[in-house]
């Protein structure tokens, strides 16, 4: 993932914010703010790196707090569907899935989940270069799989790869 005002695409700083040339946001797109690469005409959301726990030292660190637009907070487009948001949570957790935060990664409207995640030869998520979604840790140990796993009570051999421990191996 590049930087906050870096395309995620291209790496440019040329782009534009819809809103700032007059546009109003769409009343059925998810988010208020985007950025369009001026270069590629990539399209993200951008972010505020202050909004990071350390973005000095972990650029890649979830956020303080939930996005203003996250699957996890109620209300959520996401949630509005209550069996497919169910279906969801039931794959997440400790033993399951992971889900990473949408904020700064190319919107594809025509992929599985709208958004063109960093994905190796085999189509498995790209860690390094994602951000685990806030909302997603704040709702960890109460996902379905961990609460039928039998050693819910335990922590996991190993959850996930910090990014930030690869960048300093």
């Amino acid at each position: 993932m590049k930087g906050a005002d870096q395309c995620p695409r291209c790496a440019s700083r040329k782009w534009i914010s819809p809103q700032s040339e007059g546009i109003p946001p769409s009343g059925d797109f998810y988010a208020a703010d985007v950025r369009v690469c001026m270069n590629c005409r990539t399209i993200w959301e951008p972010f505020d790196p202050a909004d990071l726990l350390d973005p000095k030292h972990e650029p890649l660190g979830a956020f303080n707090h939930p996005c203003n637009n996250c699957a996890f907070r109620k209300g959520s487009p996401e949630q509005r569907d209550p069996e497919g948001f169910a279906k969801l949570r039931a794959t997440l957790g400790w033993r399951g899935a992971s889900f990473y935060c949408h904020k700064g990664v190319p919107v594809e409207p025509l992929s599985k989940d709208g958004f063109a995640y960093p994905k190796d030869a085999a189509g498995r998520p790209v860690q390094r270069k994602l951000r685990l979604c806030r909302g997603y840790l704040n709702q960890i140990g109460s996902f379905p799989m961990d609460r039928a796993s039998p050693a819910a009570t335990q922590a996991p051999v190993e959850l996930w790869v910090d990014p930030i421990d690869e960048v300093h191996a």
